[in-house]
This record gives structure tokens, sequence and C-alpha cells, in this order.
């Protein structure tokens, strides 16, 4: 796996391997998910020549397709330390995993810790924690923990911070690697109640 050191790329190793996983659940017939590219302006000098790019408008998340019949919204996240910022989810992406998460099409979290191990948390978990901690940030009153959240027959209390460890998320989301597409992610969807009816 190629290895990207900017902050730019940050992440970008993770990305390519769920690219990679992704190739495989469309292979089997499982699922079809793609990348979803984010659009840049080329920076021209005098002669023509692309000297740079910026960012025209950024991705709403990493990826968007079907597994099974089932529309799923993927946004992964990596971090090399033992916890992950819930604001790590840009407002934007917040925005768009809101409007995208219904009854029947799922949103989610892939959160990879150092890429050895990896959840997959349910968007309105994600959501319920970093809207306590985003709400809370930058004021000088006693910070409060996060309520607890059901959705999807699960119940989860988020921890008493703005991050997480990995012993923080509830063992239904932990994705073990092996199998058929090296990361069965998705499948966790089968896991939640209400969606695969």
């Amino acid at each position: 796996m190629r290895s990207y050191n900017t902050f730019a790329n940050r992440g970008r190793d993770f990305e390519d391997f769920v690219i990679q996983v992704n190739d495989l659940y469309t292979r089997s017939g499982k699922a079809v998910v793609y990348k979803v590219p984010t659009e840049f302006l080329p920076i021209r000098d005098s002669t023509g020549q692309i000297k740079s790019c910026k960012v025209e408008h950024k991705s709403c998340v990493d990826f968007l397709g079907r597994y099974n019949s089932i529309p799923v919204a993927v946004e992964t996240k990596q971090t090399h330390t033992g916890r992950i910022d819930f604001d790590a989810v840009q407002p934007h992406q917040a925005a768009f995993l809101d409007a995208w998460t219904t009854d029947k099409a799922v949103g989610m979290i892939l959160v990879s810790f150092g890429l050895r191990r990896f959840f997959a948390v349910p968007w309105p978990f994600w959501r319920a924690a970093r809207n306590t901690w985003t709400a809370q940030k930058g004021t000088t009153k006693k910070k409060r923990a996060p309520p607890t959240v059901t959705a999807y027959g699960q119940t989860w209390t988020p921890p008493p911070m703005a991050s997480a460890a990995p012993e923080d998320f509830l063992p239904a989301w932990e994705v073990n690697l092996g199998g058929r597409t090296g990361l069965p992610y998705l499948e966790t969807i089968e896991k939640l109640e209400g969606v695969l009816e």
C-alpha cells in the first residue's frame, strides 16, 4: 500500500484500501460503492501550464453506492493516535449525511485506527456525539456528557469527551480484516434493525 506523508493526503492510504475493498464488493455482486471525486480548479501560469490547483467544490462524502438494495454513504476517517475526534466529520459532510440518512438509506463513518482496527459507525450515533461537542466548543460552561442514543435497535452512550477510542465504540461496529473483501465493513448494515426489512 502506498504511503502518503503530507497533510493534504492524510487518510489517503486508508481511502486507497477502501477503494480496493469496494472493487472486491463489486466483483462479488453484493455492493457497488464508488469514490466521490473532489472537483478541482486548475491554476495556470502565463504560458497556460497548470502549476497548481484548488478545491472548487468539497466532496459530500468519500463514497456513495449501494449494499444489496440499500443506498449507502460512507465517510472514511483515519487516525494514527488512539483516539478519533468527532469533529473530524466536517460541517458540509455532516449536512449531507443528515439529508442522506433515512429509514432505508444508511450513512456511516468508517474509522481506521492506524490501519489496525476498524469501526463502521452508523451516522445517527456519530452525529449525536459530534453535535454535543460542537455545541459546547468554546464555552466556559461545565461540559455535559452526550445523551444515550438509540437507533437501528442499538443503544450507545458516547464517551464523555470530544473524541473516542476503539473501546468506546459498540462491539457490533468493529470490522475485522479478512473475508472475501478484506474488510467486510458493509456487513455492519446487516446488524441494523429496520434497514433490511
